[in-house]
């Protein structure tokens, strides 16, 4: 299982300065790709989403797809919140067309109506993807993920899900939300709790009130989720199932372009060390906000003082600052104050798919996941064999989008290719270098290197095969996730 990308950008749509914009010069290409994928191995039903900018300015898509095994994208259905464009198209039937080559890297151009998404992708094994948006016109990240047909039934959902969705309000301002939700097997929601912070407004602990037939009979993986709040109003949204675990959403209210995944809560018990990332907008400086580190608990209430952070908030940025703090669960629901590189407040949802956090601080906007850590201690040797790679972030030309593959040594050097779509100038398979180094509590630094530019990293290992990480170069500020193929 794919877990969502870590740290939708809000800040991208802020039009934020930079010093300076990626490198210049002309492209260095990769050599011929090597590897086991081929188009053989997007084959079945995928759920995606994608969030990012366009010419009109933020939007927001949630859909699936059916892959022949063969190049082509028979039909699927997708669900599209762009304000600035066409408005809210719920629904939509799809076709199109892909093209995977041996070390999983691939594009795809998927066309509804008079909509087109051009797409490029890395696998990571043939039931889960990296994807960017990857045309002049427009550039989005997200993930997609094979569908398991037996979880399109209200029977196998039931359960409690938490999400974090993020996006942008109707006054295209940053705007987060969190929220937990059970659902019986009729698709009544039977409790619920939800948390926002609308450009720095939080409003916190609002009751979802017992609701009947609030998701709908799930039509080929697709259905319908409205979920009530006592203060904040009504949510829609289309969903989109992966599996009994694990669901995708975008929201389809007129002018709040917001999406996310869904993840099952099983337990909500906080123990053992975390390596997590959030990324959003900042209200100070050059108003973009990203954060990570390695959060080391004692399962009980307490954040200890072993923990570490690097943040980058509003261009003020603080690195490896030793942190502790307190942290209680209640009904599923977490809240967590970390002190050290000023104050932090958050909001956390247990999930299969890691703690989902939400930023409850006036200042700033932001969401992201913290992942259970296994395997440590590491080192550099921790990282090594093949990776697929994506991040998302801004600089002076707007939002920056890459998706790629490479191999690690497993001694501190990588090697591989880059899609990368800077504000709307796409440059495809980048020659990728680089250099990496981790600690023993999995925080790492490392450089990728490709003739766009050079991108300075701190990572954190969640284990061998996951990685998320923060970039905080003064031209460009970003988030991302390396996982092992």
């Amino acid at each position: 299982m794919l877990p969502k990308r870590v740290g939708f950008l809000l800040f991208a749509f802020l039009g934020v300065s930079f010093l300076a914009g990626c490198g210049g010069g002309s492209n260095s290409l990769a050599g011929p790709p090597s590897g086991p994928f081929s188009n053989a191995s997007l084959n079945g039903s995928y759920a995606f989403t994608l969030s990012g900018t366009n010419t009109g300015g933020f939007f927001a898509v949630a859909g699936s797809f059916q892959a022949n095994g063969a190049g082509t994208i028979t039909s699927g259905t997708e669900d599209i919140n762009s304000p600035g464009t066409v408005g809210v198209l719920t629904n939509q039937p799809l076709t199109g067309s892909y093209a995977v080559r041996a070390d999983g890297r691939g594009t795809a151009t998927i066309t509804s109506g008079s909509t087109t998404f051009n797409l490029a992708f890395v696998l990571i094994n043939t039931s889960s993807g990296l994807v960017i948006r990857f045309q002049n016109t427009a550039t989005a990240s997200g993930t997609l993920d094979l569908q398991n047909a037996a979880a399109f039934n209200l029977t196998t959902l039931a359960g409690s899900f938490a999400f974090t969705v993020s996006g942008v309000n109707n006054l295209a301002q940053p705007d987060a939300v969190a929220a937990l939700i059970t659902l019986d097997a009729s698709g009544d929601i039977t409790s619920g709790v939800l948390d926002e912070n609308n450009n720095g407004t939080v409003t916190l602990s609002n009751t979802i009130p017992a609701t009947g037939l609030a998701f709908s009979v799930p039509v080929n993986g697709r259905s319908t989720l409205t979920v009530p709040t006592t203060s904040l109003g009504t949510l829609n949204f289309a969903v989109y199932i992966v599996d009994a675990n694990h669901l995708k959403l975008v929201e389809t209210d007129a002018g709040f372009p917001l999406t996310g995944e869904p993840f099952r809560q099983s337990s909500s018990t906080v123990t053992g060390s975390f390596a997590f990332t959030t990324a959003g907008a900042s209200f100070v400086g050059n108003g973009a906000f990203v954060s990570g580190g390695i959060l080391n608990t004692d399962g009980v209430s307490n954040i200890l003082g072993t923990s570490v952070v690097d943040v980058d908030s509003g261009g003020a940025v603080v690195t490896n600052a030793a942190v502790s703090g307190t942290f209680t669960v209640v009904a599923g629901r977490g809240t967590a104050t970390i002190n050290g590189a000023g104050t932090t407040h958050l909001v956390f949802y247990p999930t299969t798919g890691g703690l989902q956090l939400l930023g409850i601080d006036s200042t700033n906007v932001a969401t992201g996941v913290a992942f259970q850590q296994s395997g440590g201690p590491f080192s550099t040797g921790s990282i090594a064999g093949p990776f697929g790679l994506n991040y998302s972030g801004t600089n002076s030309a707007g939002e920056v989008d890459a998706t790629g593959q490479f191999s690690a040594s497993g001694t501190g050097s990588l090697s591989g290719a880059l899609d990368l779509n800077n504000a709307g100038a796409t440059a495809g398979n980048l020659a990728l270098t680089g250099t990496y180094s981790a600690a023993a509590n999995g925080r790492g630094t490392g450089t990728l290197n490709t003739s766009a530019g050079p991108v300075n990293i701190i990572f954190y290992m969640a284990s061998g095969s996951r990685v998320v990480f923060i970039e905080a170069d003064s031209f460009q500020v970003a988030s991302g996730i390396f996982l092992h193929q």
